[in-house]
């Protein structure tokens, strides 16, 4: 699949020696093999236990620290902790075709572990991995991410990948959103 913000991201990642993941919408065209719809950034997610590799990696221009919520910014410290879920950095958005944001993931050992679900939702990094040209997120968790959220755009990529979700990640999926969201809408569609 091309694109000219995946190709950025290619290239940006290059030199970076520790695991990261497409992850978002462009994650859910990844595993779609085609571009579903215009997004309006490239998320791409890294363990937040490998801060110190972002630091030594983007150092010109270092990423800031943007609160998701204002998009307000502000200089980001290499060494300062970072809070996977709610910490973000950013690059400048001027530097790349789309805005890119660096998410934070929690991790234990070689799992990835939900930085919502109390240490209880995990899975192994190498099952959350597929590649398309990058490695980006598997659907199940990228949807779970999107599942806490009202968006029109999350309930389009749902419609958009859920019939491709075979058993098993259907399954896991349903698995993780009943429990938290007994009523989500798109539980009828994984059972």
């Amino acid at each position: 699949m091309q694109s000219e913000a995946l190709s950025a991201i290619r290239a940006l990642f290059d030199n970076y020696p520790a695991r990261y993941w497409i992850a978002g919408g462009w994650a859910l065209d990844l595993f779609a093999d085609r571009v579903r719809r215009p997004h309006s950034d490239v998320d791409v997610l890294v363990l937040a236990r490998d801060l110190h590799h972002v630091a030594d990696t983007f150092t010109t221009p270092r990423p800031t620290l943007e609160d998701p919520n204002t998009g307000d910014q502000r200089p980001w410290e290499p060494g300062e902790t970072l809070t996977p879920g709610p910490d973000v950095l950013a690059f400048p958005d001027e530097l790349f075709p789309a805005p890119v944001r660096i998410m934070l993931a929690a991790s234990d050992g070689d799992d990835w572990v939900y930085h919502r679900g109390r240490g209880t939702t995990r899975k192994p990094l190498d099952e959350i991995t597929l590649t398309n040209g990058l490695p980006y997120l598997a659907p199940e968790i990228v949807l779970l991410y999107k599942s806490r959220s009202d968006r029109p755009k999350d309930a389009e990529d749902f419609r958009d990948v859920a019939d491709l979700l075979d058993p098993a990640r259907r399954a896991w999926l349903h698995a993780h959103v009943a429990p938290r969201y007994p009523d989500h809408p798109w539980l009828p569609a994984l059972s």
